[in-house]
């Protein structure tokens, strides 16, 4: 049963933490460490790099919570003050993904699972080499964080119009390579649904955390 604190939304808890609630602020650190963590573990080399942006993030959203507004979402303003530090430490080679892992260790996963969390590192990977830093952070948020266009749009900078555009064009470069790639043929398939459009390809994944899933689609009138 989720605690009291837990059943805040973040919202909630920004506004309790600049009204000097530490509890509150504790909860948004534990809530958004790992998603964070794993953001930034695609951009930079060591866990100590990792370690340090993720907790001068955390400071400059404690030390800024009274100039968030709480009309906006927090997330959307916690992953921009993350992504201008990125930024400013200047791009890295990406490491792998199970060097940051999302939880202790407890039994041996089974290989199916093993099978499935290499593919979703082959296909990040594969993005990572393809695509942009732009593209590649755009598809990251909306993809595996979950983030709407317009809050990726809010992180990155840019326009709602141009991030679509961005998106779209990281899509279709992308595409390719996936078809070509072994570890792709596990994770494509052709959307299911009784009410999917017959044009609409969908490339399923499923990202970290594995309850999640994510689509790239690319309608065959926008090839």
């Amino acid at each position: 049963m989720p605690t009291i604190l837990q059943s805040l939304t973040d919202e909630e808890l920004a506004r309790r933490a600049c009204a000097g609630c530490t509890d509150c602020f504790e909860e948004i650190v534990r809530r958004f460490q790992v998603p964070l963590s794993r953001f930034l573990a695609r951009r930079f080399p060591s866990r100590r790099d990792v370690e340090d942006i993720l907790q001068e993030t955390f400071v400059k959203a404690w030390q800024a919570l009274h100039r968030y507004e709480d009309r906006f979402a927090f997330r959307t303003w916690l992953y921009t003050i993350a992504y201008r530090l990125a930024v400013s430490r200047g791009r890295h080679d990406p490491i792998p993904a199970k060097s940051l892992p999302d939880q202790p260790a407890a039994a041996m996963p089974s290989i199916p699972a093993i099978e499935r969390e290499d593919d979703r590192a082959s296909l990040w990977q594969t993005a990572r080499d393809v695509l942009t830093e732009e593209q590649y952070t755009a598809l990251w948020l909306h993809y595996v964080d979950d983030l709407p266009a317009g809050d990726v749009a809010k992180i990155l900078n840019r326009s709602w119009v141009s991030v679509k555009t961005l998106m779209h064009r990281a899509r279709k470069k992308l595409l390719p390579h996936l078809a070509a790639a072994p570890a792709a043929e596990s994770a494509t398939r052709l959307n299911g649904s009784p009410h999917a459009r017959p044009d609409t390809a969908v490339i399923t994944t499923h990202p970290l955390p594995p309850t999640r899933q994510e689509s790239l689609a690319i309608k065959a009138g926008d090839r």
